[in-house]
C-alpha cells in the first residue's frame, strides 16, 4: 500500500475527511494550551525551588503513571468506545488547570500541591493520550490511515512552537499564571469540537480475553514483532536519554544562561519550530518504506545535537542547537509512530499504540528523575550531554537489525 502524500495529498485527505479536520484543529488548540501549562508548572516550579531536583521529581511524576496505567489503557482502549474515553479524560484533564489557577492566583499554591495535581494529570493523560493517538484513524478512510501520523504530527509540532510562543508573550505582558487560564478554554473548544464527531468503530468482535491476557498479547505482538520491535527499542533509549532534557530548560534558562521566563519560551519554541520542519519533511515522504533507516539515524541525530547544546555556553547557538535536537525527535518519534500505524492491524492498534505512549512519555519520566539527580551534584550540562551519548550508542546497536526489519515493513505495508 502506498502511502504517498504530498501538500496536495495532505489537503485531500483533510478535505475528504472532514471529521479528522475537525479533530485535527480542535487537537491542535488543545496541545497549544496543554504547552502553555507545561512550561508554566515548570517555570513555577523552578522560581519555588531553584532546584533542577525538583524539576526532574516534576517531570517524572507528570509522565510515571504512565510506566504503569499506559498499558491497561491500551487494553481498555480496544475494548470501550474510544470516543467516551477522550470525553471523559478531557474533563478530568480540564481540572488541573482550573484547580491550578485558582490556587495560584489565591497565592496558595506550593511545590507539594503543584506535585499532587502534576501526578492526578499524569494518571488521567495515561489513558487519555493512548485514546486520542487510537482514535485518530478511525476518523479517516482505511487508505488514508498511513497518512493521518505525519498530520497529526504536525499539528503536534505546529503546537509545541505555539504554546511556548504564546507562554513567551504571556510572561512578557502579564503574570505567567494566565498561561493556565489558556488551558481552560483550549480544554473547551475541544470539548466542543469531540462532541461533533462519529469515528468508525473498531472494536474487535467475538470472545474477548481477559484484561491481562490482551495487556500480555499487546506487549508480546509490538516487541516481537520484526517491522516495529527493535524501532522501539531504540525509541526507549532515545526517550530515556533525550525526552527529558526539554523539561529540564527552565535550568538552562534561569540557572545556566541566566535569563527569564521568554528565554524558556524561546528555546522550547527553537525545539517546537525543529520538530514542525521534521514533521513537514515527513508529510512530504513518498512511503514509510525506507522511514525506519531515517528514523533511526535521527535519533542519534538528537544525541549528537545535544552534545552541541550541553558544550556552548553561548545563547543563540544554544537556540540554533535545540532547533535541530527539534528536528531529530520529531523525524525519530514520529516516524516509529507512522511505520506502527500503518503496519499494526486496528484491533491491536490500540494496545500497541499505549506500549509507543509508555515509551514515548515513560521514557522521559525516567530519564528526567536521573538527570535531575545527577544535576544536584554535577550541573545540568553533564547528565544531558550523557543522555546524548546513550542515543548514539541505541543507533550503532540497531544498525545490522535494520536490513530484516525494513524487509518486514515492506511485507506489512503491502498487505495491509
Amino acid at each position: 500500500m502506498s502511502s504517498k502524500l504530498s501538500v496536495t495529498d495532505a489537503w485531500r485527505v483533510l478535505s475528504e475527511n472532514r471529521q479528522y479536520g475537525r479533530y485535527v484543529a480542535g487537537n491542535f488548540l488543545s496541545h497549544i494550551g496543554d504547552w502553555s501549562q507545561k512550561l508554566a508548572v515548570g517555570w513555577l516550579a523552578w522560581e519555588l525551588t531553584q532546584s533542577p531536583a525538583w524539576l526532574g521529581i516534576i517531570l517524572f511524576w507528570d509522565l510515571a503513571p504512565t510506566l504503569i496505567i499506559s498499558p491497561i489503557g491500551g487494553a481498555i482502549v480496544d475494548r470501550m468506545d474510544r470516543m467516551k474515553l477522550v470525553k471523559v479524560t478531557l474533563v478530568a484533564s480540564m481540572l488541573s488547570p482550573i484547580v491550578l489557577s485558582t490556587l495560584y492566583f489565591a497565592g496558595l499554591l506550593n511545590i507539594w500541591i503543584l506535585l499532587g495535581v502534576t501526578i492526578y494529570l499524569g494518571c488521567v493523560n495515561s489513558f487519555g493520550h493512548t485514546a486520542r493517538l487510537a482514535m485518530a484513524p478511525m476518523l479517516v478512510a482505511e487508505r488514508d490511515i498511513p497518512r493521518a501520523a505525519p498530520i497529526s504530527s504536525i499539528s503536534f509540532n505546529l503546537a509545541r512552537f505555539g504554546g511556548p510562543a504564546l507562554f513567551g508573550i504571556i510572561a512578557s505582558a502579564t503574570d505567567p499564571g494566565w498561561a493556565l487560564i489558556v488551558n481552560i478554554f483550549a480544554y473547551a473548544v475541544f470539548l466542543l469540537v469531540i462532541r461533533t464527531l462519529k469515528p468508525r468503530n473498531e472494536l474487535a468482535k467475538g470472545h474477548r480475553k481477559g484484561l491481562g491476557s490482551e495487556i500480555i498479547e499487546g506487549f508480546h505482538y509490538a516487541l516481537t514483532n520484526p517491522a516495529v520491535g527493535p524501532l522501539l527499542t531504540v525509541l526507549l533509549a532515545s526517550s530515556v536519554g533525550t525526552r527529558a532534557f526539554i523539561d529540564l530548560l527552565p535550568g538552562f534558562a534561569g540557572g545556566v544562561f541566566g535569563r527569564g521566563p521568554e528565554a524558556l519560551a524561546t528555546m522550547t519554541s527553537a525545539v517546537g519550530l525543529g520538530a514542525l520542519t521534521g514533521a513537514i519533511y515527513l508529510m512530504l515522504r513518498t512511503s514509510v518504506v525506507g522511514l525506519a533507516n531515517i528514523s533511526m539515524f535521527a535519533s542519534a541525530w538528537v544525541g549528537a545535537m545535544l552534545i552541541v547544546f550541553t558544550r556552548t555556553e553561548q545563547f543563540h547557538l544554544a537556540v540554533v542547537s535545540l532547533y535541530f535536537v527539534g528536528l531529530g525527535l520529531s523525524v525519530s518519534a514520529v516516524g516509529v509512530l507512522s511505520i506502527v500505524q500503518a503496519c499494526v492491524k486496528g484491533e491491536l492498534r490500540g494496545r500497541v499504540l499505549s506500549i509507543y505512549g509508555l515509551i514515548f512519555r515513560g521514557g522521559p519520566a525516567l530519564g528526567g528523575l536521573g538527570m535531575g539527580w545527577v544535576a544536584e551534584m554535577t550541573g545540568l550540562r553533564l547528565p544531558v550531554a550523557a543522555g546524548g551519548v546513550i542515543c548514539i550508542l541505541a543507533w550503532l546497536w540497531v544498525l545490522r537489525r535494520m536490513p530484516a526489519t525494513n524487509r518486514n515493513i515492506e511485507q506489512a505495508v503491502e498487505h495491509t
